[in-house]
């Protein structure tokens, strides 16, 4: 069915290729201006500000405004990056696109959205380049090839006791599809931008909803295990040769519940996960980040699900268990949020409760 703001949102991208492109509409708002710098590197959330490797502009974003977030997938045009950044809708970006130009849309002509539009057909990409995933699936390959199980790593284990878990090696083994460790991987500062040493790290493998490997979690460690190493990220992911949505660290099988159907929790962080394991003998995955969480996408033979979410001064943690919770209830999954508000603090996520107070921490009654 048409409609007059289509024609109107076409003719708002012409204006901007007319004035110059979208450099000059981007670099109005800080978290877009800070991926220009980088370009073409990889930066944290624009919105957020969270990871070191999470958004891009892609190949031409100059001409169509194109951008990939490794959370939310393609932004395929100026004014889809500018509503993600904005969480505002198209229309609203449209209109906030023209204060910044002082244009006047109505004047472009059919020929100029024509020829909008092809370049943006011509600019359509993949995730990243063929040459770029190459590369990306060299580095992840080494680092799986190096690593061995978590659990046959006493500085592993350290690092997990001295995070209040009481995991056992025999515990943690259940989890060596997904947990490992490298003895010495080299740590990148962005900020220097050269490597300043070699630390042992805990992995964590990230896998895609249809259940392959996709990219590596690093938790970087002083040499005994005792803490995170003394650098300025010591959490960091591994680019990713693709979409990230739908998947997760699967730490345990679903479990089968006597009603029928499986039942699995998620949560955002690895410890945190291992953390309610710990309390509860339940298997939760770990979704990364609250984005990722929103995405999660349950197999078909996973009827309920457990939303651990976190508390936070923003409340994106919250935001992202209902919105999950409203999409797998659309399709018949049955859910729970739990939150936690136990300490009294303006932060909050399960580990904390964990080692402030295990019995805090429930096991799941089938609704």
């Amino acid at each position: 069915m048409y409609q007059a703001s289509h024609s109107k949102i076409k003719k708002v991208k012409a204006l901007v290729a007319q004035q110059g492109g979208w450099r000059n509409i981007f670099e109005h708002f800080s978290g877009l201006k800070a991926a220009i710098d980088k370009y073409p590197a990889q930066t944290p959330c624009p919105k957020t500000g969270d990871g070191s490797t999470v958004f891009r502009l892609v190949n031409g974003w100059e001409q169509t405004g194109q951008a990939f977030h490794n959370y939310v997938g393609k932004l395929t045009d100026g004014l889809n990056v500018i509503a993600f950044y904005r969480n505002c809708s198209i229309k609203e970006a449209a209109d906030e696109v023209l204060q910044i130009t002082g244009g006047d849309y109505q004047a472009i002509s059919y020929r100029e959205v024509s020829a909008q539009l092809s370049r943006e057909q011509q600019q359509k990409s993949e995730y990243c380049s063929k040459e770029k995933k190459e590369q990306r699936l060299k580095s992840l390959q080494r680092v799986y090839h190096e690593a061995i199980p978590a659990y046959k790593s006493e500085i592993a284990m350290n690092y997990l006791r001295c995070r209040g878990l009481t995991l056992t090696s025999e515990e943690v083994r259940k989890f060596s599809s997904t947990l490992g460790f490298h003895p010495g991987l080299k740590y990148y500062c962005s900020d220097k931008k050269q490597v300043i040493g070699t630390y042992p790290a805990l992995l964590g493998i990230f896998k895609s909803k249809d259940g392959s490997n996709l990219t590596i979690h690093r938790i970087y460690l002083k040499p005994d295990g005792s803490g995170k190493a003394d650098v300025s990220n010591p959490k960091k992911l591994m680019s990713p040769p693709g979409y990230m949505g739908g998947g997760s660290f699967q730490l345990g099988e679903p479990l089968p519940l006597r009603c029928g159907g499986k039942y699995i929790g998620v949560t955002e962080g690895i410890e945190t996960a291992l953390a309610l394991f710990n309390a509860n003998g339940l298997p939760c995955w770990s979704l990364y980040s609250d984005t990722v969480l929103a995405l999660f996408e349950p197999d078909s033979d996973i009827t309920h699900v457990g939303i651990w979410s976190e508390k936070e001064p923003s409340g994106a943690g919250l935001t992202s268990a209902n919105k999950l919770m409203k999409r797998l209830s659309e399709i018949g999954v049955k859910c729970h949020i739990y939150y936690p508000d136990f300490l009294n603090a303006e932060k909050e996520d399960w580990l904390d409760v964990f080692n402030s107070n295990p019995s805090l921490i429930h096991g799941y009654t089938a609704r």
